[in-house]
């Protein structure tokens, strides 16, 4: 059974004249332990896959399959455990409360789903040291360098111990020596612990960790498969759109 896949997907906004669609058709299959990029001009629709992905929003038809399970057909409260539970998020703003320390960022998400304090602690404790941050874990993201920050996000993700890891744009915000130690942290949860990622990104360091490049336009893939000759200029546009 595939971690993700998706049938074909299909996700359009507005009515009439002002109709646009996002994804027209997209069938992916994504396996336990695989790294893949998702690349593709502005407006391609990559953005709206990784929400999609996520359970963040459902699709206008087609079906997407979280370890066998319909996301869309859940309903709202279902489909929020499922996203709590089994999907990890990473984002380009790191998206942490700035009144927490890291470990409290960590620890937070496991009590609102119901882990004991004593039981999020020492799972907060193991990823932050997964991610070289144990010694950090009682500073507030204001006292931390942007890469230190999404390292906590990234440990705040790994803590649910998720089924699957969704990254955008993580190193977005990041300069090029902390952008380089995210990807090799990324990179290792896939290597040494089996993770699965699917990463959007513009960065071309960042792809090219992937062993395998799903571009998108137009709302369809493009292509799919193992990076071998390089990554098009075209798929390294920053997207402001979806």
């Amino acid at each position: 059974m595939s971690v993700i896949e998706t049938r074909e997907l299909v996700k359009t906004y507005g009515t009439g004249e002002a109709q646009v669609s996002a994804l027209r058709g997209v069938s992916i299959k994504i396996e336990r332990g695989e790294l893949v990029a998702i690349m593709g001009p502005s407006g391609s629709g990559k953005s709206t896959l990784l929400t999609l992905l996520g359970g963040v929003e459902t699709p206008s038809s087609g079906q997407v399959l979280l370890e066998g399970i319909d996301i869309a057909s859940l309903n709202d409260d279902d489909r929020t455990k499922l996203r709590r539970r089994r999907l990890g998020f990473i984002f380009q703003s790191f998206n942490l409360l700035p009144n927490l320390s890291a470990l409290e960022n960590v620890t937070l998400p496991m009590e609102l789903d119901g882990t004991s304090a004593r039981e999020a602690v020492v799972r907060a404790r193991e990823v932050l040291n997964q991610v070289e941050l144990d010694h950090r874990r009682d500073h507030r993201p204001s006292q931390l360098s942007g890469g230190e920050q999404q390292r906590v996000a990234i440990a705040r993700a790994l803590a649910i111990r998720p089924a699957l890891l969704l990254a955008d744009e993580p190193t977005g915000n990041l300069d090029t020596r902390q952008a380089a130690r995210t990807i090799e942290l990324l990179e290792n949860l896939v290597t040494a612990h089996a993770q699965t990622i699917v990463l959007v990104t513009h960065d071309r360091a960042a792809a090219e960790v992937a062993k395998r490049l799903i571009c998108i336009r137009d709302g369809r893939v493009e292509s799919d498969g193992p990076i071998e000759n390089g990554i098009p200029e075209m798929h390294l546009v920053r997207s402001h759109g979806t």
